[in-house]
């Protein structure tokens, strides 16, 4: 940006020049995000990008038994669609500490803000442990909830983090590829259906807009998965992160992680208090 536009955003924070400036305020750096750049042409294309290795299994072995506690006696579902065969547990920032690093996975941060192209924060994180008998669930699109026109700007993006192997009996997760891009509000007929295998400390990253379900599971096993949807920073957030995670949580949290969930000033103005950016609350 030149030097002579420099103080125009300093007069007018409204300035399209200075809400460009700021969408380039993002956790991933212009190096990481550029070396995504093949992983990112996949998921603008096929509308899902499948991360191979991205933890490696002794974290899996960690959040694993973390989750077997946490999931003790946890209810099954009450819906077709949530699965009656299904265990969800949900505002995981405030439960445990365990998924920080996945949260913030300089890979998927990178991907996430490379695709989007703007500032993102954290939507909502929980669980799906996918039980033996669980049922196919119905085709959807989890950005749904933002009633515009389609197709539209990519507004949400979607992580789902293999705790166990992702296979075609457990459940792997049925996806239409290059749905993102369709029109309709239904998938169409005859479409193509991809079952997204892939193992433990993998992570798929989908655009919000891809027509996508849970598989069924015809094994005798579970099958864990850890899902996290971001959206852009201007956006409502799926799970209200400011009441789901208490203040004397979220001041424990790094700066990234409280940025993540909303502790910032997005686009110049965006979630000030009284002036100031929300962080000052938490020190």
């Amino acid at each position: 940006m030149a030097t002579k536009d420099l103080p125009e955003i300093n007069e007018n924070p409204f300035s399209p020049q200075a809400q460009a400036l700021e969408t380039t305020k993002r956790l991933s750096s212009p190096a990481e995000r550029a070396a995504a750049v093949d992983a990112v042409a996949t998921l603008q294309r096929e509308g899902y990008v499948i991360l191979n290795d991205q933890i490696n299994l002794d974290k899996v072995a960690e959040i694993r038994a973390e989750f077997e506690r946490l999931h003790a006696g946890l209810a099954r579902g009450t819906s077709d669609f949530g699965g009656f065969v299904t265990q969800r547990l949900y505002n995981l920032v405030a439960r445990t500490r365990v998924l920080d690093d996945l949260y913030l996975h300089p890979h998927v941060m990178a991907v996430m803000e490379a695709h989007l192209d703007d500032q993102i924060q954290l939507s909502i994180a929980s669980t799906v442990n996918l039980l033996p008998g669980e049922t196919a669930q119905a085709f959807h699109r989890d950005d749904g909830y933002y009633p515009l026109t389609r197709p539209h700007m990519p507004l949400s993006v979607n992580t789902m983090w293999a705790i166990d192997d992702f296979t075609a009996a457990n459940g792997a997760t049925l996806l239409i590829p290059r749905s993102h891009l369709d029109a309709g509000e239904e998938p169409r007929p005859d479409v193509e259906i991809v079952k997204a295998e892939m193992p433990a400390g993998s992570v798929m990253v989908w655009d919000g807009s891809l027509f996508h379900a849970g598989g069924s599971n015809t094994t005798d096993a579970a099958r864990l998965g850890i899902t996290v949807i971001y959206c852009r920073a201007w956006l409502r957030q799926q799970e209200n992160q400011f009441l789901g995670v208490p203040p004397e949580i979220a001041k424990t949290l790094s700066r990234p992680l409280q940025k993540l969930i909303g502790y910032w000033v997005a686009n110049n103005f965006l979630g000030y208090v009284n002036e100031s950016s929300p962080s000052l609350f938490l020190r």
